[in-house]
Parts: structure tokens; sequence; C-alpha cells
């Protein structure tokens, strides 16, 4: 039901999108705009059918028509995500900044391993977030702003190297990604993809937190991804 339910909200905010758009509505606030933009470019294959049969009919063209236009839409809209992402922004306090716990963001669909990561960094002493469903997670971003993002390789509806590639390219998030496959092609694939870090499981704790550290150490005097418009 939870699924259904985020399905149909984001169908309706894409369709509000298309309707905007054919408008040339310039009432609409560009924080919205891109917001409604970040709804479209995460909907699968099957959710963009479900919206090309939503529009195809009150404009009578086929269905197939319809998804190829949506599809395209999808494709510039991640081509052009470097710009129209930055109205998004909500810029944090830099001098309020040192004094936050580093936080990462956990995008886990296996609750035990999700509380085992939880555990272990909040003990840590960084501060975590976690959403299960890859797709939830990405509309959140700007509002969790996370340092890091610990991702699994395998997720419900989304292969976990498109998604790191995803986090990496759009928004330039350090990744771990979490997986079980001990070939050397899958490091490849996953520096490839923008990843940090290819973590095998099972893999120690002390491992882990001292992972992250490092990349936290790495990171330490960048300026925030979430607080330049460049990329």
């Amino acid at each position: 039901m939870a699924k259904r339910d985020f399905v149909e909200y984001h169908l309706r905010e894409a369709l509000a999108a298309g309707i905007a758009e054919a408008g040339s509505d310039k009432a609409l606030p560009r924080r919205l705009r891109a917001e409604i933009k970040l709804r479209l470019i995460v909907m699968s294959d099957n959710e963009l059918w479900e919206l090309a049969k939503l529009t195809a009919e009150p404009l009578n063209k086929p269905v197939d028509q319809a998804y190829k236009e949506h599809k395209k839409r999808v494709e510039e809209l991640l081509a052009t995500a470097s710009e129209w992402m930055n109205d998004l922004q909500v810029e944090r306090d830099p001098a309020k900044k040192e004094e936050m716990p580093d936080k990462v963001l956990i995008i886990v669909d296996e609750p035990s391993l999700n509380e085992e990561l939880t555990s272990v960094l909040e003990g840590a002493g960084f501060s975590v977030a976690s959403i299960p469903d890859y797709s939830k997670a990405f509309l959140e971003l700007y509002e969790l702003k996370p340092d890091l993002v610990i991702l699994d390789e395998v997720l419900p509806a989304r292969d976990g190297i498109e998604a790191c590639s995803e986090l990496y390219g759009i928004f330039g998030i350090p990744v771990i990604l979490l997986g079980k496959d001990p070939s050397a092609e899958i490091w490849k694939r996953a520096v490839d993809a923008g990843a940090d870090f290819y973590l095998r499981k099972p893999f120690s704790k002390l491992v882990l937190v001292a992972r992250v550290k490092a990349i936290f150490r790495r990171c330490k005097g960048k300026t925030s991804k979430w607080l330049t418009s460049e990329r």
C-alpha cells in the first residue's frame, strides 16, 4: 500500500509538471518545478508506462508514443540535472556546519543489516539516517544533505551500481557500495560508477568505521556539494 501510494503521488506530481510546462506557468516557484522534475527522473519504466496511459488519452495519442516522449524528457532532465537541481538548495550556515556530526545516509533494504549499520555508525559518533527505498531516499536528499551514502548493491527495484552512478554523477556524494561479489570486475564497475569503496559482505565493523572515517578525512575542508552551485 505504501509503495502504491508513493507511486501515485509522484505520478500526480509529474502530471503537474507537464501541465505547468505546457502552459508556461511562470508563477510556479522554481523550487517546486525542480522538485517535480526530481520526482519524474526517479520513476521506473513501469511507472512511466502508467504515466503514459494517463496522458495519452486526453491528448489522443498512442500510449507507446507518450511513453517515448516521457522517456526522452527523463533523459533530458538527467542531462541537465546539475543546472536545475540548484533550485532545490537550502544553504546551511557554514559556521554551524563544523559543529554538526558528519551525516551518513543508509540505503539498505535488508532490515537486520540496516539496523546493524545504524547501530555501529551511531556508536562511532556519526549522525545516521536510514531510508530502505532508493526512490524515496533520492527524493529526500536535499532535505537530509548527507555527507556520505552507504548503498546496497542489491535493491528491490533498482540496480545498486546504477544508483551509485546517479548519486555520484548528479550530487557528487561519496558512496560506499555494499555487496558480495568477490570478482575484480565488480571493483572496476563500482569505481566507474563513482563509488569510493566496494565493501564485501560480511565485513568487520572496525573496517566499516575506519573506511567511513577515511572518506571524511579526505573530504574535510572541501566545499560541500550542498553549498555550491558549481559541479
